[in-house]
């Protein structure tokens, strides 16, 4: 069964949220390294970094991954000519052009 939007946006929003945390401790600590504390301290600074970078990431992933949860036909291999070298007669794109021409007249 093919999953439906919202799943794949979830399932993009986690993945997007894991990215997210790992590149905010990445830059949350080498700003902290780099710039001190600040006024509101080490954590804090780490955190806001943190969350703001996974808030980011899991919005577009969630986003890029409904864009492209658009369903692909699968292609049929058995139909494509081969000759005997196993090198094809007509080149691999022109023959799936003409299979999608053929399956949009139907």
């Amino acid at each position: 069964m093919e999953p439906t939007k919202f799943e794949r946006a979830k399932v993009g929003a986690m993945m997007g949220g894991a990215v997210g945390l790992c590149i905010g401790l990445v830059f949350g600590g080498i700003s902290a390294m780099r710039n001190g504390p600040g006024s509101r301290g080490y954590v804090n600074n780490l955190a806001q970094t943190m969350l703001s970078s996974t808030a980011t990431f899991a919005f577009f992933m969630a986003i890029g991954s409904v864009i492209r949860s658009e369903e692909a036909k699968a292609i049929d291999y058995s139909s494509l000519e081969f000759n005997n070298s196993k090198r094809f007669k007509t080149p691999p794109v022109i023959i799936l052009q003409q299979q999608r021409d053929s399956d949009s007249r139907r």
